[in-house]
């Protein structure tokens, strides 16, 4: 006999219908949706069913996290920018980690889970995540990141297939990605495209994280380019295009795969139709806390509204955020951007991140047949039908 579940509060967002009142959730002993009852707000007492003052939502999808950056959580400088904050990150990669690394990488997977993650797009550089994720509760696809504009393309890409491999042997899903608009050759960009179109692979890659990547693709000046050469990046070979950077690389991309545009903090609306116009798939994650801690800036997030269907949340890493929260950046976004529904807001730390990561098959929305997991979220102004401050989550399955 199946063991089940009755879950009730006063209102569920399934996040493919409207919010269903007093809606009675049944589920089976692996979390798996069972039944949707709607009670048109009628909720009779009944045996076994369990209620909470508060709003249910699937489990959400963080779409951009570095997890092996754990350790560093309060170790960089805030408002540094992020030329600055570059240069630390790649000292930090060349040097030999120990144990705080794997206990740190082992807690915030931990943590992220209580926070009601059930799925993470994650960007990865070695294999130190890798135990970690194999015994995990959460979903992860790993992008392995390519980084080079040295002329050895080739030994480059072969190391990030070997390292992507690892992650395949583990059965873990995994592609190979760029890291950045301006930290990748154009041979690089082309291997990468070439592999990705061939495995159809989703791919992420750090959009126009600060002003000064536009300056150095329009031309060839600003703190990025001055940074990338102060630690020994010969941009010499490197040519400016007089665009924005997005539209500079855009044609190095695979056009039909699923895209992940994360960041986005200095997009314009003519870099955002650019995108929309050669990427039937591409997806925008948004990472407000991150963008906060190192340019102390957020995006236009008005401008993307239009494309809402596309909007992603992330949370970055611990050396660019205080935690590794969803919820904590959907309250940043609505304390900034109070215009925001929140029925929107929660299609993107859902729905779209699971189809971004191609697994809204099983995540993303409270439908029968689907295990997304269900949060329980408290302190929600019913009035405005929004977030404050003080809403706080519990996860429930």
């Amino acid at each position: 006999m199946v063991k089940m579940r009755r879950i009730s509060a006063n209102y569920i967002y399934t996040v493919n219908t409207l919010p269903l009142k007093n809606c009675i959730v049944e589920l089976d002993d692996t979390g798996k949706v069972l039944n949707i009852i709607d009670t048109q707000g009628d909720l009779k007492e009944s045996r076994n069913l369990e209620f909470y003052n508060g709003i249910i939502t699937p489990g959400f999808i963080n779409t951009h996290c570095h997890l092996e950056l754990s350790e560093l959580k309060g170790l960089l400088k805030q408002n540094s920018g992020l030329p600055g904050f570059l240069a630390k990150i790649i000292k930090y990669k060349q040097e030999t980690h120990d144990q705080n690394s794997l206990k740190a990488i082992e807690g915030y997977d931990r943590f992220m889970r209580q926070k009601g993650i059930v799925a993470v797009g994650d960007i990865a550089n070695t294999n130190r995540t890798i135990h970690t994720k194999k015994k995990s509760k959460i979903y992860y696809h790993t992008f392995v990141e390519a980084i080079g504009l040295a002329s050895n393309s080739e030994e480059i890409f072969q190391r990030n297939k070997s390292l992507f491999e690892e992650f395949l042997t583990n059965n873990l899903s995994a592609s190979i990605v760029p890291h950045a608009t301006y930290s990748v050759s154009k041979d690089l960009f082309l291997k990468l495209k070439k592999f990705s179109e061939s495995q159809n692979s989703i791919l992420s890659i750090h959009n126009q994280e600060t002003e000064s990547e536009n300056q150095m693709f329009k031309n060839k000046s600003g703190d990025l380019a001055n940074t990338l050469q102060k630690i020994g990046i010969d941009l010499k070979q490197w040519k400016s295009k007089g665009k924005n950077s997005i539209q500079s690389v855009s044609e190095y991309l695979p056009a039909n795969n699923n895209v992940l545009f994360v960041h986005n903090t200095f997009s314009t609306i003519d870099d955002i139709l650019w995108v929309n116009r050669n990427f039937p798939h591409a997806y925008w994650c948004l990472c407000p806390n991150s963008n906060l801690y190192i340019e102390n800036k957020l995006p236009d997030i008005k401008l993307f509204y239009p494309y809402s269907d596309q909007i992603t949340i992330g949370t970055d890493s611990l050396a660019s955020n205080t935690t590794l929260s969803v919820l904590d950046e959907m309250k940043t976004i609505t304390n900034a951007f109070k215009n925001i529904e929140f029925i929107k807001l929660i299609q993107w730390a859902t729905l779209n991140g699971a189809k971004a990561l191609k697994i809204d098959d099983k995540f993303g929305s409270i439908e029968i047949g689907k295990s997304p997991g269900l949060n329980l979220i408290t302190n929600f102004n019913f009035e405005k039908k929004q977030l404050t401050q003080n809403s706080e989550i519990k996860v429930l399955v």
